[in-house]
């Protein structure tokens, strides 16, 4: 009788437990279908606003093509006002050799209503004779009230000419107050107010450089290369598909070297199809610039499924050897034999890395007086994508290597602790902390950056969060240089800054995490997210902005660490790829040069 008692009692336990575990499921897919019906209305206000923006640019063009800016004001509201607004105008900034920068500023607190803003603008496009290219892009959703109204930034860049011949760039930032006037049933977007944020423009005559640009310059100088993807990354190709198909667009790379020793620098493109060596032979007489394709006679010819090509003397014979890196084939080295000629040996030197391998970077990180080796590698574009678009550390492992007297290198990777698994797209070495030995910084796509802090005992530890370089982000490229010269290297990474930074808002983010709760990764990932959580705690939701800013300039503390410079007028270069310190006008002062790449505001997305 007890007996049975009890079982009832615990019949009953079980079953209000599960009556309340089915309330407690049900009410949160209840919450998460709302959730999921806001971030929908979410999204589709974003792409409203893209398809506004991208009508507003070409409406601008209009406008300037006919000086009549009527096409252009039917985007603001006949209801639009802007208190304190004032006329907007460029004031004299900074002026360098033949380049003069200017800022955008407000020159009064009037307030404006439609008719001022028309004529403002009418008078801005008198003041050009071209343009060239119009970019208007989110940069940011500051407030939404999904299908009513929005709060954002607008990045705006114009090419052009003004009416003095000058070539320049505005680059301006804007606060706009959208309202729908169309209703439920039809999106009409209308400007109803708006506000400067900040705004540059930089103009010069543009003889700061001469530029072989067209395929006619570039024949004329001996320079006949023209870049071809690795065949085998083919994202329609039926017989090797990619589960990752972006990788496609990935190959390419170039680098600048003296291999003749002739006081001048040669060009080495690293090549998807055929890899191609120029011998630089100078500056005639005349003026006349001319290079030379040594890539048969210098032994370089059949190089195929390449990223990269970098050279150092390994075996401190005074000329510099080649190494270069291959996507899913055999990484190859090539001996400077100091005649003109190269010799593979990358069998007998232990380097025939076959993994996909992206970027390298020679260092001598255990100071022996032999440059080492560090291998930064992707991951696999036919087996795997980036697992966590944010946090991926599913790549391959990057590999050290210790040259032995230039004799051969010795894998240390484990040893070493420099293994990174993120999805490597480029790899730099600088001693940041003067200790002596050499540190390792890695840009990871679709994840965070890595600080490989030498220990000077042949290990590595990571330091990247306690120096205050995070950076999360699709990563591409690096740079270290001392831009202030203090004596301490400073740090510059590129990433994305795209114009679909504002789906990386916290509801996207959160929106994200409620699809991951419904599959089988949020039990085999929890460890990865547990690590990111680790890694920003409460600021989790921020990742989206975080991974969209763009890039960013570090400065040295001198003490281990970094302060991120995001006033800095650096991070908004675009969407980059290589990135690089030099003194292009000879001040003494470094500069920055960011190459910048994709397909971009046709139609006006990043993707």
């Amino acid at each position: 009788m007890r007996i049975r008692r009890i079982f009832k009692i615990i019949t009953r336990f079980l079953i209000a437990g599960c009556c309340v575990l089915a309330a407690i499921v049900g009410l949160t897919l209840f919450v998460m279908a709302r959730k999921d019906k806001e971030h929908a209305r979410f999204y589709n206000t974003g792409k409203s606003v893209n398809a506004f923006l991208n009508d507003y640019k070409h409406a601008l063009e209009d406008s300037f093509e006919r000086q009549d800016v009527s096409e252009t004001m039917a985007f603001y509201s006949d209801r639009y006002a802007s208190p304190a607004r004032g006329r907007w105008i460029l004031m004299p900034d900074l002026t360098q050799g033949d380049v003069t920068s200017f800022k955008l500023v407000s020159e009064s607190r009037k307030d404006y209503a439609k008719a001022d803003v028309g004529d403002e603008i009418a008078n801005y496009l008198k003041s050009l004779s071209a343009v060239d290219d119009i970019k208007f892009k989110i940069d940011l959703i500051e407030q939404a009230e999904p299908d009513h109204n929005v709060v954002l930034t607008v990045k705006s860049i114009l090419d052009g000419k003004d009416q003095r011949g000058k070539v320049f760039q505005d680059r301006n930032f804007y606060r706009w107050y959208l309202s729908n006037e169309g209703g439920a049933s039809e999106v009409d977007w209308k400007i109803i107010k708006d506000e400067l944020v900040e705004g540059v423009r930089v103009e010069g005559d543009g003889s700061s450089f001469i530029t072989y640009e067209s395929e006619k310059e570039l024949t004329a100088i001996g320079i006949d290369y023209k870049h071809e993807r690795d065949p085998k990354l083919n994202k329609k190709s039926p017989v090797a598909p990619m589960k990752f198909a972006m990788m496609e667009h990935g190959f390419g790379g170039v680098s600048a070297t003296d291999y003749d020793n002739d006081g001048r620098p040669d060009i080495f493109f690293a090549d998807g199809r055929r890899c191609r060596l120029y011998r630089n032979d100078g500056v005639s007489q005349s003026g006349a610039v001319g290079f030379t394709d040594v890539t048969h006679t210098a032994g370089l010819d059949g190089i195929d499924q390449a990223n990269a090509g970098i050279f150092a003397d390994v075996d401190n014979d005074g000329f510099e050897d080649l190494f270069v890196v291959r996507y899913l084939a055999p990484c190859r080295f090539f001996h400077n034999n100091g005649d003109g000629t190269f010799t593979d040996r990358t069998r007998e030197m232990g380097l025939d890395l076959v993994a996909p391998a992206m970027t390298a970077c020679f260092l001598d990180y255990d100071r022996d007086g032999y440059v080492d080796l560090y291998v930064g590698v992707y991951g696999n574009a036919f087996t795997d994508f980036p697992r966590l678009p944010f946090f991926a550390q599913n790549g391959g492992a990057n590999h050290l290597y210790h040259n032995n007297g230039g004799h051969g290198f010795t894998d240390v990777t484990q040893a070493s602790g420099t293994g990174d698994t993120g999805w490597t797209l480029a790899v730099a070495a600088a001693d940041y902390d003067n200790d002596g030995y050499p540190d390792i910084f890695v840009a990871n796509d679709a994840g965070r950056k890595n600080l490989y802090h030498n220990n000077g005992n042949g290990t590595f530890t990571e330091v990247a969060k306690s120096a205050g370089v995070l950076d999360f982000g699709f990563g591409m490229g690096v740079a270290w240089g001392d831009f202030d010269d203090d004596g301490y290297f400073d740090l510059y990474t590129s990433n994305l800054n795209t114009n679909q930074r504002w789906y990386g808002e916290d509801v996207t983010i959160a929106q994200y995490l409620r699809n991951v709760v419904r599959t089988k990764w949020a039990v085999s990932d929890a460890g990865e997210y547990w690590k990111i959580y680790d890694l920003v705690g409460s600021r989790w939701h921020e990742l989206g902005r975080m991974t969209g800013r763009g890039n960013g300039l570090f400065r040295n503390r001198h003490d281990g660490t970094f302060s991120d410079l995001e006033d800095s007028h650096t991070n908004r270069a675009g969407w980059s790829w290589g990135v690089a310190f030099f003194d292009y006008d000879n001040d003494t002062n470094l500069d920055i040069y960011a190459a910048n790449g994709w397909i971009s505001n046709k139609p006006n997305t990043d993707l």
